[in-house]
């Protein structure tokens, strides 16, 4: 079996869709939305939390504006989405008036999970930065899947899925990518054998598909309603029409 076959199949196990764009939805227009101050000796950029859905949001929490994007750390829009927006998205999240959240979406299903587990090993605060460092370098460390063996493959067969995480996160090598940015071997790989978290963005797939309708990555949700588009200048119009500007 190859890779790209072991993945896709894998994938189907968990249920989920291929790489693809939601359903396009009326978003939210108002006037502007007066500036917030951040929290002494804070920008907004550094208010980080994991939310109840079990994504990160940046900024205030309180914002008017709340922008949701599900996304999958080995999909390739979603890498162009955030190379393209890091910038000028920081800095409308630092005036206050926007929240910005992150929530996994495992649209590939097994290939997904070692990136995932190990953006999140270092806690919330680091998770976006590694996030970013992720996308930047999504070609390299993906392209690394070649080096799946057929004997990684048919060992794969009939192991549980965070020994699966493990083998992958090696073969791609992103334990050396998180020990370069302050993860220690030992710690990277706890966490890629983390079977709770594993289950966990299995489970906010799963919601994100039943609750939100999501079936590809990036999408979109700005106050509750899809947006049409996974493009920074289209999301960014979405966000200056309902008042972020």
């Amino acid at each position: 079996m190859r890779i790209k076959t072991f993945i896709i199949t894998t994938a189907a196990a968990f249920a989920l869709a291929a790489c693809g764009s939601s359903d396009t939805a009326s978003p939210p227009k108002g006037e502007p939305i007066a500036k917030v101050a951040s929290p002494a000796g804070k920008a907004w950029i550094d208010v980080v939390s994991k939310t109840e859905f079990g994504g990160y949001q940046m900024g205030n929490p309180s914002a008017k504006l709340k922008l949701i994007e599900y996304g999958a750390i080995s999909c390739p829009g979603c890498a162009q989405f955030s190379v393209q927006s890091t910038e000028e998205l920081n800095k409308i999240v630092n005036d206050g008036t926007v929240s910005f959240e992150y929530r996994p979406f495992l649209v590939h299903g097994i290939q997904d999970i070692p990136g995932f587990l190990l953006a999140q090993c270092s806690g919330p605060e680091a998770f976006f930065p590694l996030t970013e460092q992720l996308y930047a370098e999504q070609a390299i460390w993906l392209g690394k899947l070649s080096t799946v063996t057929e004997a990684d493959q048919q060992a794969m067969q009939k192991m549980a899925p965070e020994q699966i995480a493990t083998l992958l996160g090696t073969k791609m090598g992103l334990i050396e990518f998180v020990k370069s940015r302050g993860i220690s071997e030992d710690q990277a790989k706890s966490c890629l054998s983390d079977k709770a978290a594993i289950d966990n963005l299995i489970k906010m797939t799963e919601r994100g598909t039943k609750d939100d309708g999501i079936s590809g990555t990036p999408s979109f949700l700005l106050n509750g309603a899809k947006l049409d588009g996974g493009a920074w200048n289209q999301i960014k119009g979405k966000l200056v029409e309902a008042g972020a500007r």
